[in-house]
């Protein structure tokens, strides 16, 4: 791909730009303490370790895994620095430059080694010792540096090492076996990508002072979940429509299933978007179609006590009626998403067994994959077949079949306002100033953390102050089980089972659901906290014979988004004590899954907790009634552990005893919800119950910020519809569609 049309420049050093030398080399040393050549007799203790299922060249990479360290790669040190540039706060870069400085100097080291520096003058046993100390320290600052610089550390090495992902078994860009489903030999065929025309074609080879300009009928900015869902139904009614998109267009025919091209260039920030106190780290789609480029193809329905809850409680009968009910219907057809063609892989088939064999309540997730049964597991990094029937492959394609317009790398400065009326946006795209005419009206669609900066950047709307309040994250966290088979988690479909048993901890409608991670070798490593260099290599070598299971908790409390003296995004959030308890409950469920299923070896993500090495298992019971259908077809069934084991019991304890406080375990998040929802009360609202923004006129919301709270499940479909319920309500104010509303669909206000 021409390196003009990435997103992330690759090629700068941002190293130099952030640290001196000196800084740089206590990256390095701080590097290769986690990712370390092991001496002799850790070598000894690795190689006698590894799984009796390697094959000879896979042992043969695995033993040169061993000697590998992290400054073998001089790119290492700029590839963390780029991270710390683009993904981190001000505030966060000032640290960790802070902490480096110090580390590179005699007396800095003093205080937090008990002896003179420079850190690389330090013998690597005792850096780990500390190292592992600050993950778990009283001083949050200690906590932040320690939990970041191990993430950081992992996520550069491991995605820019393909050495190291093969060595883990992970499947690189030049192997395909991972997509052929094992009821078939056949390799799933690549559709036909449509011809998309962007106006960036127009462009002048060399950025002018004088601004261009363009006018159309209705600007839509952002073209994910939401707005291409708004697109495809407005061009439908023959409206002028202009989309535009800071991100990136990758061609079905370019798609590069790598983790570094998909991260980098397809992931808003990096694939890193940190809280503000680095206490949890959010995925966010970035590139053309948002969100549901890379996203893992979950289409589930909200809960029916969620929709009676925002129709009561937030006023907006819309969420009670028909109308939604048709949307969401609407949205489903058009994917063609279901749960009929489901293939499951080794993982979420574990899932459902382990959950069916504990009596927790199992369903298969239906996957937006057009009918096909589609066993990609990549589709994270962009689906490189074309049968994940996102943005890209549907609404956008519609809305250019009806004569839209679009711009890719185009970043909005800010909405044109006249007397409270919104005209249009003034934005740049590659370093071309732009000025967009939209002559009915703007809808902003750039997700959860862009739309609400986008409308704090606008002054005249600041009067506004329920713009990025409320802002919900679905905080995740993490239970890893380690088998005594492979499981090979990046094969196949990515989430297509869920565990409802912990759905309401409180009855009220808060708790979490358990589902199966997508995995990619850097966030598998970046999730586990920092223990020894053997410790790390030994894990990373059982990713093969591992998968994990995320615990979404449907979030009660929120968070907010503001923006930094440049305009950028900083999201403040931190998981409540009252949210915890339902990452608790969940968490405690997942084990029990792996147990049932048979791990031998179970870890959460939680920074102070041991691992649980599980008891021999009890034989394989002899019915498969348990498995699911589509389930993977093992050679024998798994063995099933014992939940009601004294040991097992009381490392249950020890989960509640540590609990999940902000920092003490590595907590993520990939949906970003309600950071301007819509609402009957202008003082706990941004939007009225229509989507229009409070305080402006021609101006309208449709993403995921625009829903009042959590959904509580994969919020793609939710948005989706919500979207489309709120292009009909433009569509009508502007003259285009009948107001016809259906009469209310009534739900028990009952749980």
């Amino acid at each position: 791909m021409d390196p003009k049309q990435l997103v992330v420049d690759t090629s700068r050093d941002y190293a130099s730009e952030l640290w001196n030398d000196g800084q740089k080399q206590a990256l390095r040393t701080i590097g290769d303490t986690i990712i370390a050549p092991l001496t002799p007799e850790e070598n000894a203790k690795f190689c006698a370790e590894l799984p009796d299922s390697l094959d000879d060249l896979q042992r043969r990479r695995a033993e040169l895994y061993a000697t590998t360290k992290f400054s073998d790669y001089p790119d290492m040190v700029n590839w963390v620095a780029m991270h710390v540039k683009i993904a981190l706060t001000q505030q966060m870069q000032f640290r960790i430059s802070a902490l480096l400085y110090v580390l590179s100097t005699r007396a800095g080291c003093l205080p937090l080694f008990g002896r003179l520096g420079p850190v690389w003058e330090i013998p690597r046993e005792e850096r780990e010792k500390v190292l592992m100390s600050w993950q778990t320290s009283r001083l949050k600052l200690l906590r932040q540096g320690g939990v970041g610089l191990n993430g950081l550390i992992n996520i550069a090495f491991y995605r820019g090492c393909e050495a190291a992902e093969e060595a883990m078994g992970y499947p690189t860009l030049e192997t395909t076996d991972w997509k052929t489903p094992p009821s078939s030999q056949q390799e799933e065929v690549v559709e036909e990508h449509y011809p998309y025309r962007f106006l960036n074609e127009k462009l002048p080879a060399t950025p002018t002072d004088t601004p261009l300009e363009h006018e159309t009928d209705v600007l839509i900015i952002g073209s994910g979940a939401g707005g291409g869902v708004v697109a495809s139904y407005l061009a439908q009614r023959g409206l002028r429509v202009m989309v535009i998109d800071k991100g990136m267009y990758v061609p079905l025919n370019e798609m590069q299933p790598s983790e570094r091209f998909g991260m980098e260039q397809m992931h808003d920030r990096l694939g890193l978007v940190p809280t503000a106190d680095g206490s949890l780290y959010i995925l966010a789609g970035a590139g053309f179609g948002g969100g549901t480029t890379i996203n893992w193809s979950a289409t589930l329905k909200p809960r029916y006590f969620l929709r009676n809850a925002w129709a009561t409680k937030f006023g907006v009968p819309y969420f009670a009626t028909n109308h939604f009910t048709d949307d969401l219907e609407a949205c489903i057809d058009r994917m063609g998403a279901s749960a009929d063609h489901i293939q499951h892989n080794r993982a979420n088939s574990l899932l459902a067994l382990g959950a069916a064999r504990g009596g927790q309540p199992v369903n298969a997730v239906p996957q937006n994959t057009g009918g096909h049964t589609h066993y990609c597991g990549k589709c994270y990094l962009g689906c490189t077949c074309g049968h994940k029937m996102g943005g890209v492959q549907t609404w956008l394609k519609d809305a250019a079949q009806n004569g839209a317009e679009f711009y890719t790398h185009c970043n909005v400065e800010r909405i044109l306002m006249d007397n409270g009326r919104a005209t249009g946006a003034y934005a740049k795209v590659n370093g071309q100033r732009v000025v967009i005419s939209a002559k009915k009206a703007v809808v902003v669609s750039s997700g959860s953390i862009q739309t609400p900066a986008l409308l704090l950047r606008t002054p005249e709307l600041r009067a506004n102050k329920q713009i990025g309040q409320h802002l919900h994250l679905h905080p995740v966290a993490f239970v890893h089980g380690y088998y005594d088979f492979p499981v090979e988690p990046w094969e196949g479909g990515m989430l297509t089972t869920v565990s409802n048993a912990a759905e309401l901890v409180n009855a009220q409608g808060w708790g979490a659901k358990v589902e199966v991670v997508a995995s990619l070798p850097s966030l598998y490593n970046a999730l586990a906290p920092f223990k020894t260099a053997l410790e790390h290599k030994r894990r990373a070598m059982r990713y093969r014979h591992s998968f994990t299971l995320l615990v979404l908790v449907r979030d009660r409390d929120g968070g907010k988004v503001t923006i930094d003296n440049e305009g950028n995004p900083e999201v403040h959030y931190e998981i409540s004590s009252f949210d915890q308890k339902s990452m608790l409950e969940g968490v405690l469920r997942a084990t029990e899954i792996h147990m049932n299923a048979g791990a031998r070896e179970i870890a959460t993500s939680q920074n102070k907790l041991r691992s649980f090495v599980t008891p021999e298992p009890a034989p394989a019971p002899p019915t498969t009634s348990n498995l699911i259908r589509g389930s993977y077809p093992f050679d024998k069934m798994p063995p099933q552990g014992d939940i009601t084991h004294p040991d097992f019991m009381q490392w249950q304890s020890e989960i509640r005893k540590f609990g999940f406080a902000p920092l003490q375990a590595m907590v993520g998040s990939a949906h970003q919800m309600s950071s301007c929802r819509m609402g009957a009360d202008p003082k706990t609202s941004a939007l009225d119950p229509l989507g229009r923004v409070r305080g402006a006129t021609n101006l309208w919301v449709a993403d995921g910020s625009a829903l009042p709270e959590a959904s509580g499940v994969n919020p793609m479909l939710t948005i989706m519809a919500t979207s489309r319920g709120i292009a009909r309500n433009l569509a009508q104010e502007l003259g285009v569609e009948p107001k016809s509303p259906p009469p209310p669909l009534r739900l028990p206000a009952h749980l």
